[in-house]
């Protein structure tokens, strides 16, 4: 009996549980969705910010680099100016060798101040050569 009382109840109830029912579903359905799309863009703001972090990082390290490389051209100049200059010493020596006697001091001064700046970055370049 109690099921068919149950049964009764409900056939004369159905349709405004059915509509609590489709209620509840839809408030629930639309708090989720909510709540998700907070999420999302709490998300989204966080990869924004940590995309322009990067890009700040990145901006940093090319100028560092630029510099870097502008210096390292500068330098390569230096050498490639004072390596002409000491290829023409070296080409006058040997038209004349006249001069060698005076120009030997001069020309071994010059080697060691190359060897000299050369053992500051890299102490196998400072090594005699064979």
């Amino acid at each position: 009996m109690t099921g068919a009382t149950i049964l009764a109840v409900l056939g004369r109830h159905a349709l405004p549980i059915g509509l609590a029912a489709a209620i509840l579903l839809s408030v629930t359905a639309a708090w989720h969705f909510r709540s998700q799309r907070d999420a999302a863009r709490l998300d989204a703001a966080t990869a924004t910010r940590t995309a322009e972090a990067n890009a700040a990082a990145l901006a940093r390290a090319t100028a560092e680099h630029a510099r870097q490389i502008a210096a390292l051209i500068g330098e390569a100049e230096r050498a490639r100016a004072q390596a002409a200059r000491l290829g023409a010493n070296l080409e006058v020596l040997r038209r004349d060798p006249s001069h060698a006697a005076g120009a030997a001091p001069v020309l071994r001064a010059a080697v060691e101040r190359l060897r000299a700046s050369r053992s500051a970055g890299d102490p196998a370049a400072a090594a005699p050569p064979p």
